[in-house]
Protein backbone atom coordinates (compact mmCIF):
# COMPACT_ATOMS: atom_id res chain seq x y z
CA UNK A 1 0.00 0.00 0.00
CA UNK A 2 0.88 2.90 -1.17
CA UNK A 3 1.72 6.27 1.29
CA UNK A 4 -1.26 7.64 0.32
CA UNK A 5 -3.27 4.76 -0.13
CA UNK A 6 -2.27 4.77 3.58
CA UNK A 7 -4.11 8.38 4.66
CA UNK A 8 -6.90 7.44 2.75
CA UNK A 9 -7.65 4.16 4.30
CA UNK A 10 -7.11 5.80 7.68
CA UNK A 11 -9.22 8.69 6.47
CA UNK A 12 -12.28 6.37 5.46
CA UNK A 13 -11.47 4.21 8.52
CA UNK A 14 -11.98 7.49 10.81
CA UNK A 15 -15.07 8.69 8.74
CA UNK A 16 -16.88 5.45 9.33
CA UNK A 17 -15.84 5.68 13.19
CA UNK A 18 -17.58 9.15 13.21
CA UNK A 19 -20.88 8.20 11.54
CA UNK A 20 -21.48 5.03 13.58
CA UNK A 21 -20.72 7.22 16.50
CA UNK A 22 -23.52 10.13 15.30
CA UNK A 23 -26.04 7.31 14.65
CA UNK A 24 -25.85 5.94 18.14
CA UNK A 25 -26.04 9.57 19.47
CA UNK A 26 -29.11 10.29 17.02
CA UNK A 27 -30.85 6.37 18.28
CA UNK A 28 -30.43 7.66 21.85
CA UNK A 29 -31.60 10.91 21.13
CA UNK A 30 -35.26 9.19 19.40
CA UNK A 31 -35.01 6.76 22.07
CA UNK A 32 -37.93 8.55 24.40
CA UNK A 33 -39.88 10.58 21.75
CA UNK A 34 -40.75 7.10 19.82
CA UNK A 35 -40.87 5.27 23.41
CA UNK A 36 -37.88 2.55 22.57
CA UNK A 37 -37.96 1.06 25.89
CA UNK A 38 -41.60 -0.51 25.51
CA UNK A 39 -41.16 -1.58 21.99
CA UNK A 40 -41.14 -5.66 21.69
CA UNK A 41 -38.05 -7.40 20.63
CA UNK A 42 -37.38 -8.83 17.62
CA UNK A 43 -35.18 -12.09 16.80
CA UNK A 44 -33.71 -12.52 13.28
CA UNK A 45 -31.42 -15.01 11.68
CA UNK A 46 -29.03 -14.58 9.18
CA UNK A 47 -29.62 -13.80 5.82
CA UNK A 48 -32.95 -13.02 6.53
CA UNK A 49 -34.52 -9.88 4.31
CA UNK A 50 -36.16 -7.26 6.72
CA UNK A 51 -36.74 -4.79 3.94
CA UNK A 52 -36.19 -5.26 -0.16
CA UNK A 53 -36.05 -3.25 -2.81
CA UNK A 54 -39.12 -3.01 -3.30
CA UNK A 55 -41.05 -1.93 -0.42
CA UNK A 56 -42.94 1.14 0.51
CA UNK A 57 -41.07 1.40 3.99
CA UNK A 58 -43.51 2.01 7.14
CA UNK A 59 -41.29 1.02 9.96
CA UNK A 60 -37.26 1.09 10.10
CA UNK A 61 -35.43 -1.40 12.86
CA UNK A 62 -33.23 -0.31 16.07
CA UNK A 63 -30.49 -2.80 16.06
CA UNK A 64 -29.93 -4.29 19.74
CA UNK A 65 -27.48 -6.77 18.40
CA UNK A 66 -25.90 -8.42 15.65
CA UNK A 67 -25.21 -6.39 12.13
CA UNK A 68 -27.51 -5.29 8.73
CA UNK A 69 -26.28 -4.96 5.40
CA UNK A 70 -28.28 -2.30 3.57
CA UNK A 71 -27.33 -3.54 -0.32
CA UNK A 72 -27.79 -0.95 -2.92
CA UNK A 73 -28.18 -2.42 -6.11
CA UNK A 74 -27.05 -0.15 -9.63
CA UNK A 75 -27.12 -1.32 -12.67
CA UNK A 76 -23.74 -2.57 -14.28
CA UNK A 77 -21.54 -4.75 -16.68
CA UNK A 78 -22.58 -7.87 -13.84
CA UNK A 79 -25.81 -6.95 -13.88
CA UNK A 80 -25.68 -4.94 -10.89
CA UNK A 81 -22.83 -3.06 -8.66
CA UNK A 82 -23.29 -3.44 -5.43
CA UNK A 83 -22.20 -1.05 -2.34
CA UNK A 84 -22.50 -2.52 0.85
CA UNK A 85 -23.79 -0.21 4.09
CA UNK A 86 -23.51 -1.84 7.36
CA UNK A 87 -25.87 -0.85 10.65
CA UNK A 88 -24.60 -2.18 14.37
CA UNK A 89 -25.84 -1.98 17.51
CA UNK A 90 -27.25 1.01 18.93
CA UNK A 91 -28.23 2.01 15.41
CA UNK A 92 -31.65 2.54 13.09
CA UNK A 93 -31.22 1.83 9.90
CA UNK A 94 -31.63 4.92 8.30
CA UNK A 95 -31.24 5.51 4.51
CA UNK A 96 -33.54 7.42 2.44
CA UNK A 97 -36.87 6.09 4.23
CA UNK A 98 -37.73 9.14 5.69
CA UNK A 99 -40.05 12.10 4.32
CA UNK A 100 -41.28 10.03 1.29
CA UNK A 101 -43.07 7.01 0.62
CA UNK A 102 -41.58 5.59 -2.00
CA UNK A 103 -40.11 2.31 -2.67
CA UNK A 104 -36.90 1.06 -0.78
CA UNK A 105 -34.36 0.62 -3.66
CA UNK A 106 -32.19 -1.56 -1.56
CA UNK A 107 -32.12 -4.69 0.50
CA UNK A 108 -31.61 -4.76 4.02
CA UNK A 109 -30.81 -7.56 5.35
CA UNK A 110 -29.59 -9.46 8.57
CA UNK A 111 -25.30 -10.39 8.35
CA UNK A 112 -25.35 -11.64 11.78
CA UNK A 113 -28.31 -13.19 13.97
CA UNK A 114 -30.11 -10.15 15.37
CA UNK A 115 -32.25 -8.50 18.13
CA UNK A 116 -34.12 -5.59 16.68
CA UNK A 117 -36.88 -3.32 17.38
CA UNK A 118 -39.16 -2.06 15.05
CA UNK A 119 -39.83 1.63 14.81
CA UNK A 120 -42.58 3.42 12.46
CA UNK A 121 -41.17 6.07 10.07
CA UNK A 122 -44.21 8.45 10.97
CA UNK A 123 -42.63 8.33 14.55
CA UNK A 124 -39.31 8.88 13.81
CA UNK A 125 -40.98 12.36 11.27
CA UNK A 126 -42.85 13.23 13.84
CA UNK A 127 -39.96 13.29 16.45
CA UNK A 128 -37.60 15.12 14.52
CA UNK A 129 -40.20 17.85 13.57
CA UNK A 130 -40.78 18.69 17.21
CA UNK A 131 -36.82 18.88 17.77
CA UNK A 132 -34.74 21.15 15.17
CA UNK A 133 -31.64 19.72 17.27
CA UNK A 134 -32.86 16.47 16.14
CA UNK A 135 -33.23 17.10 12.59
CA UNK A 136 -29.64 19.21 12.61
CA UNK A 137 -28.02 15.92 14.08
CA UNK A 138 -29.95 13.69 11.43
CA UNK A 139 -28.73 16.00 8.93
CA UNK A 140 -24.87 15.25 10.03
CA UNK A 141 -25.54 11.70 10.54
CA UNK A 142 -26.52 11.66 6.60
CA UNK A 143 -24.26 13.90 5.65
CA UNK A 144 -21.07 11.92 7.11
CA UNK A 145 -22.47 8.25 6.18
CA UNK A 146 -22.88 9.36 2.42
CA UNK A 147 -19.13 10.18 2.60
CA UNK A 148 -18.50 6.59 4.10
CA UNK A 149 -20.11 5.07 1.13
CA UNK A 150 -18.68 7.16 -1.44
CA UNK A 151 -14.82 6.42 0.30
CA UNK A 152 -16.04 2.53 0.85
CA UNK A 153 -16.72 2.77 -3.13
CA UNK A 154 -13.81 4.03 -4.16
CA UNK A 155 -11.90 2.14 -2.12
CA UNK A 156 -13.66 -1.27 -3.21
CA UNK A 157 -13.58 -0.96 -6.82
CA UNK A 158 -10.31 0.18 -6.75
CA UNK A 159 -9.36 -3.36 -5.70
CA UNK A 160 -8.72 -6.73 -7.83
CA UNK A 161 -11.68 -9.42 -6.41
CA UNK A 162 -9.15 -11.13 -3.84
CA UNK A 163 -8.90 -7.94 -2.28
CA UNK A 164 -12.36 -6.88 -2.07
CA UNK A 165 -13.55 -9.83 -0.73
CA UNK A 166 -10.69 -10.03 1.96
CA UNK A 167 -11.59 -6.52 2.44
CA UNK A 168 -15.38 -7.17 3.04
CA UNK A 169 -14.75 -10.42 4.94
CA UNK A 170 -12.09 -8.25 7.18
CA UNK A 171 -14.72 -5.72 7.97
CA UNK A 172 -17.34 -8.70 8.70
CA UNK A 173 -14.61 -10.44 11.56
CA UNK A 174 -14.63 -6.76 13.28
CA UNK A 175 -18.13 -7.19 14.12
CA UNK A 176 -18.07 -10.88 14.86
CA UNK A 177 -18.74 -11.29 18.65
CA UNK A 178 -16.38 -13.27 20.39
CA UNK A 179 -17.27 -17.40 20.27
CA UNK A 180 -16.37 -20.22 22.89
CA UNK A 181 -14.37 -22.19 20.94
CA UNK A 182 -12.64 -18.94 19.56
CA UNK A 183 -13.24 -19.71 15.88
CA UNK A 184 -14.07 -17.34 13.53
CA UNK A 185 -17.27 -18.20 11.64
CA UNK A 186 -18.56 -16.41 9.05
CA UNK A 187 -22.35 -17.52 8.80
CA UNK A 188 -23.25 -16.32 5.09
CA UNK A 189 -23.82 -17.91 1.66
CA UNK A 190 -21.68 -17.42 -1.55
CA UNK A 191 -23.92 -15.32 -2.87
CA UNK A 192 -24.36 -12.95 0.18
CA UNK A 193 -20.53 -12.64 -0.17
CA UNK A 194 -20.29 -11.59 -3.38
CA UNK A 195 -23.10 -8.83 -2.78
CA UNK A 196 -21.11 -7.63 0.07
CA UNK A 197 -18.51 -7.03 -1.71
CA UNK A 198 -19.93 -5.83 -4.93
CA UNK A 199 -18.73 -8.77 -7.37
CA UNK A 200 -20.93 -11.87 -9.28
CA UNK A 201 -21.02 -14.56 -7.14
CA UNK A 202 -18.94 -17.12 -9.79
CA UNK A 203 -15.89 -14.63 -9.30
CA UNK A 204 -16.67 -14.64 -5.38
CA UNK A 205 -16.60 -18.30 -5.24
CA UNK A 206 -13.71 -18.95 -7.35
CA UNK A 207 -11.51 -16.43 -5.27
CA UNK A 208 -12.75 -18.51 -2.21
CA UNK A 209 -11.22 -21.41 -3.43
CA UNK A 210 -8.34 -19.83 -3.91
CA UNK A 211 -8.14 -18.02 -0.64
CA UNK A 212 -8.66 -21.58 1.08
CA UNK A 213 -6.19 -23.70 -1.19
CA UNK A 214 -3.77 -20.78 0.48
CA UNK A 215 -4.71 -21.43 3.65
CA UNK A 216 -6.54 -18.57 4.60
CA UNK A 217 -9.82 -19.71 5.52
CA UNK A 218 -11.95 -23.05 5.56
CA UNK A 219 -15.87 -23.43 3.76
CA UNK A 220 -18.43 -25.29 4.56
CA UNK A 221 -22.11 -25.34 3.89
CA UNK A 222 -23.29 -21.23 4.28
CA UNK A 223 -20.84 -20.27 6.26
CA UNK A 224 -16.54 -19.19 5.44
CA UNK A 225 -14.39 -19.75 8.84
CA UNK A 226 -11.21 -16.91 8.82
CA UNK A 227 -8.05 -19.43 9.60
CA UNK A 228 -5.36 -16.74 9.17
CA UNK A 229 -7.15 -13.06 9.65
CA UNK A 230 -3.73 -10.95 9.34
CA UNK A 231 -2.87 -12.86 6.33
CA UNK A 232 -6.59 -12.08 4.95
CA UNK A 233 -5.72 -8.23 6.07
CA UNK A 234 -2.74 -7.96 3.97
CA UNK A 235 -4.57 -9.83 0.67
CA UNK A 236 -6.88 -6.77 1.06
CA UNK A 237 -4.53 -3.96 1.52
Amino acid sequence: MTPSEKIESSTNDSVGRNSQSLARQLAQALAQPVDLRNRPRHPVSVGQALIKTSDTVGRLPFVMSGRLNAVVHVPGQQGGQIVPIAFGPGEIALLSYLFNRLPSGSDLVAAQASTIQWIPVEDIEKALQRDPQLMVLLVKFLSLRLREVQARERASFARNVPARLSASLSRILMDLPTSADARLLIHATHEQLAASCGVSRPKTSLALKKMEHDGLLKLGHKWVEVLNPKGLQALAN
